[in-house]
C-alpha cells in the first residue's frame, strides 16, 4: 500500500460487510507439532480461529492441493476449514490444481496428470473439482466463494511461461498460455458449478504493479469465455516500498470489468524481514517497520479497502507463522509445507508466538 491508497483514512469507520480475511493454513501443521500463541498479555489462545475471529476475523482463505492425504490436501484442508467454520468464519476455497506450491513464479502439474494432453487434463480438471465441491458439501461445510488457481498471471496446471523474455510480449501470453489456460479453468469452474450451481468464483493475479498485464489477462479471459465472477489480486507492498499510485491504478483498471475484487493476499512487515521474504523489506511511507508501523498499515489499509466501491474482502497471508529458523524441537516438518522459512517479521505473532499490536486492526 502506498501511501496515496492510505490517503484520508485514519479514523474511519470500517464496511461491517467488508471480508475481514486470514490465510491461516499452516495452524494445523502448526499444532501437531506442539507450537501454540499467546494473547498480548501472554496468555495461551486457545483455538487460534476462534482468537482471531475475536479480534475481528470473519473470513479464512482455504489452501487446497490435489491429493488425499497431507500438508494442504484434502483431508488437511477439510480439517482447517471446520477450524474456521466453528469460529463463524464464512469459507473462501483455493483450488491450486497442482500437488505442491504454485505462484507466479512456478505452476506444476500434478504428478498423477503429468501425462495427459491439454484436454485430457482439462477432463480430470473438471472431475475433480467437482469431487471437491460434492466433498465440502457433505461435509457441512459451505463455500462462500472458490478460486482457481493462485497467481495465475503466466500460466495454470502445467502451461506455464518459463521464458521471462517471451513472456514480456502480452499478446505472445494470449496466444500461447493465456488460451490454454482459459481452456483449463473453465473446465474447473464448469465441475464446481455442476455440484454448485451458484458458487461464486474469483481468479487471482500476483503481479499486480504491472497494470498492463492484469488487464490484457482479465480481458483475455473474458474473450476467452471463462465464467468467473470476482477479480482478485496479491499485495505485498513492502517489496517495493514507493510512493506511488500503481496500486489505486491497478484497482482502477480491474473496476472497469464491472465485478468485485478480492485482495486475497496481503501482509505488512514489523522489522526487516530475513530469509526466504528478504526482499520485503522496504517500508512504506509513513509506515516504519516497526510493530506500530505494521500496526497502522494494516488498520488504514483495511479502512481503504472497506471504502473502496468494488473491494469485497482482503485476507491477511500467514499471520500465524511466527517461525525464522528450524528448531530443535521441530521434528518431521511437512516436506512440501517447510514451516521456517522466514516469514515471522510478516506475521502477527512474534518470534515467541505472542499477538502483535496489528493484531488489533483487523477489528
Amino acid at each position: 500500500m502506498e501511501s496515496d491508497v492510505c490517503r484520508n483514512v485514519n479514523g474511519m469507520s470500517r464496511n461491517s460487510a467488508l471480508a475481514v480475511g486470514v490465510d491461516a493454513n499452516y495452524t494445523l501443521a502448526m499444532i501437531e507439532r506442539g507450537l501454540s500463541w499467546r494473547d498480548d498479555s501472554g496468555e495461551p489462545v486457545g483455538d487460534l480461529y476462534r482468537f482471531l475471529a475475536e479480534k475481528g476475523a470473519n473470513a479464512a482463505r482455504i489452501r487446497l492441493w490435489v491429493g488425499f492425504e497431507g500438508a494442504s490436501r484434502l483431508l488437511y484442508a477439510t480439517t482447517i476449514s471446520k477450524m474456521a467454520a466453528k469460529a463463524s468464519m464464512s469459507l473462501h476455497l483455493v483450488l491450486f490444481l497442482s500437488d505442491a506450491w504454485a505462484d507466479l513464479f512456478k505452476q506444476p502439474v500434478p504428478k498423477a496428470w503429468s501425462e495427459l494432453n491439454l484436454r485430457e487434463r482439462s477432463k480430470v480438471i473438471r472431475g475433480y473439482t467437482r469431487s471437491v465441491a460434492r466433498h465440502f458439501r457433505e461435509e457441512g461445510l459451505k463455500v462462500d466463494s472458490y478460486q482457481v488457481g493462485n497467481e495465475v498471471d503466466y500460466g495454470l496446471c502445467g502451461v506455464f511461461a518459463s521464458n521471462k523474455k517471451r513472456r514480456k510480449n502480452l499478446r505472445w501470453l494470449k496466444e500461447r498460455i493465456w488460451r490454454a489456460e482459459a481452456e483449463l479453468l473453465t473446465s474447473a469452474v464448469d465441475g464446481v458449478r455442476e455440484e454448485d450451481p451458484n458458487a461464486s468464483v474469483s481468479l487471482q493475479l500476483g503481479k499486480w504493479w504491472d497494470v498492463n498485464l492484469v488487464r490484457a489477462f482479465f480481458e483475455a479471459m473474458q474473450e476467452f469465455g471463462v465464467p468467473f465472477d470476482m477479480l482478485a489480486l496479491s499485495f505485498f507492498p513492502s517489496a517495493f516500498g514507493l510512493e506511488s499510485n500503481v496500486f489505486h491504478e491497478t484497482l482502477e483498471v480491474l473496476s472497469i470489468f464491472g465485478k468485485p475484487i478480492s485482495i486475497a493476499e496481503y501482509a505488512y512487515p514489523s522489522r526487516q524481514p530475513h530469509g526466504q521474504f528478504w526482499y520485503m523489506k522496504k517500508p512504506v511511507p509513513r509506515y516504519p517497520l516497526t510493530p506500530q508501523g505494521q500496526r497502522d498499515w494494516v488498520r488504514d489499509f483495511l479502512a481503504y479497502c472497506s471504502k473502496h466501491p468494488r473491494i469485497t474482502g482482503a485476507f491477511y497471508w500467514s499471520p500465524e507463522m511466527y517461525l525464522t529458523r528450524p528448531r530443535a524441537k521441530l521434528v518431521n516438518e511437512p516436506k512440501d509445507m517447510p514451516l521456517s522459512f522466514g516469514w515471522d517479521a510478516m506475521a502477527l505473532f512474534n518470534r515467541k508466538g505472542r499477538a502483535k499490536p496489528a493484531l488489533e486492526s483487523l477489528a
